[in-house]
């Protein structure tokens, strides 16, 4: 419960980090890139931390509904906050346009479980959620990263690397998204 809590306040403090370094973008880059390194240290720390709580919560048979609905809700608003604020601060267009699908496919599944729970009913994570999940850590790190590299003036192609990895990843996370929403509606509809 207390790595759960960490990634919840986590959350807020990344998009502030976010918003702070996109500031200084143009005014201080060298600032900007020391904020976005703090900022990427911190969101790796907190997506460990999500790893590392179901692992621990797994070996310590300490599962609970409550922990896991929690460690669930995390995990979205970690997300949710830091891709709203690099939607607004830093994200190309097109990353934005993928970041808008994740985020519309998160709040409509979770008002599906939340229909389907006041029936008595679940719906379980699958598998293509679970991925979607991975891309999103992933492709925001990298895109954090590449934010500090490309400030703090790194070699070009470390650089393009993370580019083009943030874009991969996050365009995967929303094709995921899209995926695993038309699993869990498909799903639903098979259950009514």
């Amino acid at each position: 419960m207390l790595l759960t809590a960490f990634r919840i306040i986590a959350a807020p403090v990344i998009a502030g980090l976010v918003l702070w370094a996109s500031t200084y973008l143009y005014t201080d880059p060298y600032l900007a890139g020391f904020i976005y390194a703090l900022t990427f240290l911190l969101f790796v720390f907190a997506a460990l931390s999500d790893w590392l709580d179901g692992y621990l919560a797994r070996k310590l048979d300490a599962v609970t509904p409550l922990g896991a609905a929690l460690d669930h809700a995390a995990d979205k608003v970690l997300i949710t906050c830091t891709l709203v604020a690099l939607a607004f601060g830093a994200l190309p267009i097109g990353l934005v346009v993928a970041s808008v699908l994740i985020l519309g496919r998160d709040v409509a599944i979770a008002g599906l479980r939340e229909g389907i729970a006041a029936q008595g009913k679940s719906l379980p994570v699958g598998q293509l959620g679970k991925w979607k999940a991975a891309a999103e850590m992933a492709g925001v790190g990298a895109f954090l990263a590449f934010q500090t590299a490309a400030l703090l003036q790194a070699d070009a192609n470390i650089v393009v690397g993370l580019d083009w990895a943030a874009r991969v990843l996050i365009w995967a996370a929303a094709g995921l998204a899209l995926l695993s929403g038309a699993q869990y509606l498909g799903a639903l509809l098979k259950r009514n």
